[in-house]
């Protein structure tokens, strides 16, 4: 197709390169679950994708309403995968890829590759500080809409919350080509499981003191839409036929260690193998097991109007809105606190692999951050608009609620799309991550671990799949 164009040119310099032949068709195709209803904490949700089409990654959506459920009014965190606890993908009986603890890799994920709000107001429910409300049209002139601060006293469960997922971890957000062939690699199943009450549900600020035993919620009309294409000229279907198709994709290990005291600090190991591992990350969660009120300004006040914000008030002046009307955890995090990741007062920070620490030294927590930038590609002269959270508005409420430290072991060539990552095939490495904390704060936190692997699907003639 480039006989025609010099070696030295850019491809900014093509023209004409080919001309079309045939013509595409391209549907928006909707599967619905295999339990579309009634899916509470714990439920397995199952998506068979059809045989016999080009799907389109790129516009694959998962929805469902929401409904909870409690004596006490407790709303949805942050982002709509946050029901997510685990999710697999099968091709044709074999397991692809398999996703543990689903929602908490994709919050400490997308915390840290911000998607701007203007972008999630159709069900990804990035913003939950506010519930908006309108009026059925009647009349000759536009209804109200209406907003409330989600975490008022005077709030109930909400009921049929139009929710959406379009933005995956692995496999389905990550494959090297989004046209996937259902006739080559047979059938596709998307799998979740739910996750339990306090994973996901935050109560409300109220006058007294208050308990969230029976809180719940129920998942219903659960489907997805994916665009299907198909062409008229044969070209493409031919150049496939009887080809070893390799897809590349990230993979993700999340390993969670058993809670230690703050001043003891945090060392754990974990042994993995693989062709590629990508970076390895540590952060610490706060364990909790039951429904407590929402983490944010506002939760720990009587649930009065004056007392009670919203997210956008908060970036306003989070001077004023800093921690919490009563207590020292809130800000602007909105979240539950089983999504919490806490480095607070970190002081130090390494990595070793093999028994052989990597850079110069452990990292202090303004060299964390450096390194977290350099790993996730936000490193030198960075204009861009992506970048993380916006309520972290300073580095001691990065450490208090969103923390990580990265460490990248990869080298990536942006223009010859050539990546390289430690590899320990064939035998397991191990990874080591120390932390140290400031002060004496006597209570536990969780270690976690988090690798990113690149990883290859193969799949052969007779729908045989397998992956390296």
């Amino acid at each position: 197709m480039y006989e025609n164009i010099g070696a030295n040119l850019p491809t900014e310099f093509f023209y004409n390169l080919s001309k079309l032949q045939g013509s595409l068709s391209k549907n928006i195709i909707r599967v619905n679950a295999d339990r579309p209803d009634g899916n509470n904490p714990g439920s397995i949700v199952t998506y068979r994708l059809p045989l016999g089409c080009l799907l389109n990654l790129n516009s694959l959506s998962l929805f469902w309403k929401a409904t909870m459920s409690g004596t006490n009014p407790a709303h949805p965190t942050r982002y709509s995968s946050s029901f997510i606890k685990r999710m697999s993908i099968s091709f044709n009986n074999t397991t692809i890829a398999q996703y543990e603890d689903y929602s908490t890799l994709y919050n400490f994920l997308a915390d840290h590759n911000n998607k701007d709000l203007t972008k999630s107001i159709g069900g990804d429910f990035n913003d939950n500080s506010v519930i908006w409300s309108e009026t059925t049209p009647t009349g000759s002139a536009q209804t109200a809409l209406t907003g409330t601060n989600a975490l008022l006293a005077s709030t109930t469960n909400q009921t049929s919350v139009q929710m959406k997922v379009n933005n995956f971890i692995g496999f389905l957000g990550s494959s090297s080509t989004k046209i996937i062939p259902t006739d080559k690699i047979g059938e596709i199943c998307i799998s979740i499981s739910l996750v339990q009450p306090h994973e996901v549900l935050g109560g409300t600020a109220e006058a007294g003191s208050t308990t969230y035993t029976d809180n719940s919620f129920t998942l219903n009309d659960m489907y997805l839409t994916c665009e299907a294409i198909s062409f008229s000229d044969d070209s493409y279907y031919n150049s496939i036929n009887n080809k070893d198709l390799q897809i590349g994709f990230s993979d993700y290990l999340l390993t969670k260690f058993a809670p230690v005291a703050k001043t003891t600090g945090v060392s754990v190991t974990n042994y993995i193998s693989a062709n590629s591992i990508d970076w390895v990350a540590g952060t610490c969660l706060v364990a909790q097991n039951q429904v407590k009120e929402m983490v944010a300004y506002g939760s720990g006040s009587d649930g009065a109007t004056a007392n009670v914000i919203n997210l956008n008030k908060y970036l306003s002046d989070p001077v004023t809105y800093s921690n919490n009307n009563t207590g020292n955890s809130g800000d602007g995090f909105w979240s539950v606190e089983a999504l919490k990741r806490d480095l607070q007062g970190i002081e130090n920070s390494q990595f070793s692999i093999n028994n052989k620490a990597l850079n110069y030294g452990s990292f202090n927590a303004y060299e964390i951050f450096q390194a977290n930038l350099c790993c996730l590609g936000y490193e030198g002269v960075d204009a861009s608009k992506n970048g993380f959270n916006p309520a972290i508005v300073s580095l001691l409420h990065y450490y208090k609620y969103y923390g990580g430290h990265f460490q990248s072991l990869e080298l990536i060539n942006k223009d010859e799309f050539y990546l390289s990552g430690l590899s320990s095939a064939g035998s397991s490495c191990s990874i080591n991550w120390t932390c140290k904390f400031a002060g004496n704060a006597s209570y536990s936190v969780t270690p976690v671990m988090i690798a990113k692997m690149s990883k290859i699907v193969h799949i052969k003639a007779g729908r045989m799949c397998y992956v390296e």
